[in-house]
């Protein structure tokens, strides 16, 4: 293990590991290329790190230019260093490709500059704030730096980036041109999580989206609610994207499988007649207990109960029960019974809860265990795995709550503790987003538990809330009694459901604590265009009222900018050097951020928060003067398109619109042009906006 270079047509490749990493490297500057050769051959240097093998080049202009300038490559166990020796003032460029793992995360590993803004990628997007790459198959960071300046930008394939480095350099220093650190081991050493394990979206490529009972009906949930909730859910919002309804607490009786008289048909009729709307059945169950608190399973069968050191029965959630997973027949008459039995009914997503201090109970009760050789992790770990076995990779297993320890087996993980409608339950939606968030998608999928809009919760709030959940793309579970939802709060799920395929870009853990971060950057990238939709935040009434956004702290390159925000449908102008926007406490703002390189520009639509899973394609045809879209449209769902066609006294009017499959209309609001499409039926619709250049008289 270690890092290698080797000299190719003048360029310079590195392998690390004996795999390549950083590809084509090329010097360059003041308009004038350099090819590399060696200048005598390369030798070992003893260090206490490991052995660094030290190879000097001599940069050959491919013109007029320096012709006594070297650059030595120190390959070292972890690092390499380009190094330059300078003879005059020069400014050094320096090109290639970055190859980091077949899931590479573009990211920064600790605040630094503007460390206050979260940032999240949703397709292959990049930042100038980040200068890390992260493999989590391998659990392998790489780090780039310069003396100079050094870029990261995320290539088209997503599994490439390209690397530039630029150095002003002058005699009488020696500096790094770039430098590749390698840190193994990341998450599993450098955050001390021994059981890590990379998380395989192959069967989950998205979170779960879907609908909780717990945060509504409690423990008094009934059949008949559940029936009420399917069909509107069905009907409401499937089409947005909707797939798991999820029963929580309140139906079981003696075992998890015998359910009480509020629901007389059963589970297996109750997981058909959800299926039969369309959607995924859910069950929330606490496995490691008996879920009553004086079941007779604990005259009937003693031995399968977890002991204390006292012999007392062990109990914990909910005061009930708690079993012994080392026992033969308890891991087959209750883990493999229950969760085989579920399966057959047709159950899809498995809630498991009170797995949080599951170790340190079995710790406590270690001695007492039909197998006291296991350590407390193996105990929990060997019935996850049974449960793994059981449902089988295509069903979702959410633990709740927080429990590295089931990094390998859940499919989803609970961040933090219960949300509600007060503000101190709210906040801990934030506890959990900011300090587990860094996790997302590359554990497990992160759960900071449900989203709540009922009137209970002011308006802006729940806004703000659906905001960072859409934003964010962790799963999503609505938690109201959703026949009784007035619309406006019916429209906040519609604008982000389902949850995206969105990933972290700040790999580190945030105070789970006051003050938040207020600025969440959203960064995202499509094979047609790139955007930024920002969200702006002021939590809480002691918070600062004004939120200031530049293109420094978005990570943004120098360039012209275009704000939109997305839940007024306003445009709002440009960024030009940093805007500062007014928040009342609660409330917030989500800017759409595009860059302006001429007319007409798309500011936004209206379907999803992200901006992202509506519109396929979008391509200008100026010859024709033709602005050319796909976009999905849900059926019965007026969908609009902003698009700037006038600014600075230039610009363009519209002559007409058509559409393929869908009702159109376009409408003017200043400067911007509003296309209007509506479908009875979810398709897809291909559009035409025709444009003639607005005369300048």
């Amino acid at each position: 293990m270690g890092w290698e270079i080797e000299l190719r047509d003048g360029r310079l490749h590195a392998s690390y590991g004996g795999i390549s990493a950083l590809e084509g490297l090329e010097v360059s500057g003041e308009d004038l290329k350099f090819s590399l050769e060696p200048y005598g051959r390369p030798y070992s240097v003893p260090s206490p790190g490991g052995e660094q093998v030290v190879h000097i080049l001599r940069l050959v202009p491919e013109g007029p230019g320096p012709e006594d300038v070297l650059l030595e490559a120190f390959c070292g166990p972890r690092r390499l260093a380009l190094r330059l020796y300078p003879r005059k003032p020069f400014k050094f460029e320096l090109s290639g490709t970055v190859r980091w793992g077949r899931e590479p995360y573009l990211c920064r590993t600790e605040p630094g500059r503007f460390g206050d803004v979260v940032q999240a990628a949703l397709g292959p997007a990049d930042s100038l704030l980040c200068d890390s790459i992260f493999d989590k198959w391998d659990d392998r960071l790489l780090k780039l730096s310069s003396w100079g300046k050094a870029s990261l930008k995320a290539l088209p394939d997503g599994r490439s980036f390209l690397v530039e480095a630029v150095l002003s350099t002058r005699f009488g220093t020696t500096p790094d041109l770039l430098a590749a650190e390698v840190t193994e081991h990341f998450i599993s050493e450098g955050m001390s999580m021994p059981h890590y394990k990379p998380y395989d979206r192959t069967h989950h490529p998205l979170p779960p989206s879907g609908w909780c009972s717990w945060y509504c009906y409690g423990r008094e949930i009934t059949e008949e609610d559940m029936v009420a909730n399917a069909d509107w859910l069905a009907e409401n919002l499937k089409p947005f994207g909707l797939e798991y309804v999820q029963l929580d607490d309140g139906y079981q009786g003696e075992t998890w499988l015998d359910w009480n008289d509020r629901f007389p048909k059963g589970g297996k009729w109750l997981a058909g007649y959800i299926k039969g709307k369309g959607l995924k059945p859910g069950i929330w169950l606490l496995p490691q207990a008996v879920g009553k608190k004086d079941t007779k399973l604990l005259e009937e069968k003693p031995g399968w109960f977890l002991k204390r050191p006292d012999g007392s029965v062990f109990r914990a959630f909910g005061n009930y029960p708690y079993l012994d997973p080392t026992d033969p027949e308890v891991k087959r008459e209750w883990f493999e019974r229950t969760f085989a039995t579920m399966v057959e009914w047709g159950i899809d997503y498995f809630k498991i809860d009170g797995e949080g201090e599951m170790h340190q109970w079995y710790a406590l009760c270690r001695e007492n265990l039909s197998d006291p050789s296991v350590t407390p992790d193996e105990a929990y770990r060997s019935w996850l795995e049974i449960i793994r076995r059981e449902i089988g990779p295509e069903r979702v297993l959410l633990i709740c709550a927080t429990q590295w320890r089931a990094m390998g087996y859940g499919d989803a993980c609970r961040t933090g503790t219960d949300v509600g409608v007060d503000e101190e339950q709210f906040e801990n939606a934030l506890r959990a987003t900011f300090s587990g968030y860094w996790m997302h998608t590359i554990a497990w999928y992160c759960d900071p538990d449900v989203l709540i809009v009922r009137p209970e919760l002011p308006l802006e709030r729940a806004r703000a809330w659906a905001s960072l959940l859409g934003l964010s793309g962790q799963v999503l579970m609505a938690s109201d009694r959703m026949p009784e939802l007035p619309e406006e709060r019916v429209e906040l799920l519609r604008r982000v459901f389902p949850a995206q395929d969105i990933r972290p870009m700040d790999l580190w853990p945030r105070r789970p604590e006051r003050p938040y971060p207020r600025i969440w950057d959203l960064k995202v990238a499509t094979s047609w265009g790139r955007w930024d939709v920002v969200g702006l935040f002021r939590w809480f009434e002691e918070d600062e009222p004004e939120v200031e956004i530049t293109r420094e702290k978005l990570g943004l390159p120098a360039g012209r900018y275009m704000l939109y925000d997305f839940w007024g449908k306003e445009f709002l102008g440009e960024l030009g050097e940093g805007r500062k926007f007014s928040l009342e406490p609660g409330s917030c703002l989500v800017l759409c951020v595009r860059p302006f390189e001429g007319l007409p520009l798309l500011l936004g639509t209206s379907r999803h928060i992200t901006q992202y899973p509506d519109l396929l394609d979008l391509r200008w045809d100026p010859g024709r003067g033709v602005l050319l879209g796909e976009s999905f449209l849900v059926g019965g769902d007026p969908y609009e398109v902003r698009v700037l066609v006038e600014w600075n006294g230039k610009g363009y009017q519209p002559l007409g619109a058509t559409a393929d499959g869908a009702d159109v209309e376009i409408q003017g609001e200043g400067p911007v042009l509003v296309l209007r499409l509506e479908s009875d039926a979810s398709r897809k619709v291909r559009w035409e906006v025709r444009l003639k250049p607005k005369s300048s008289g």
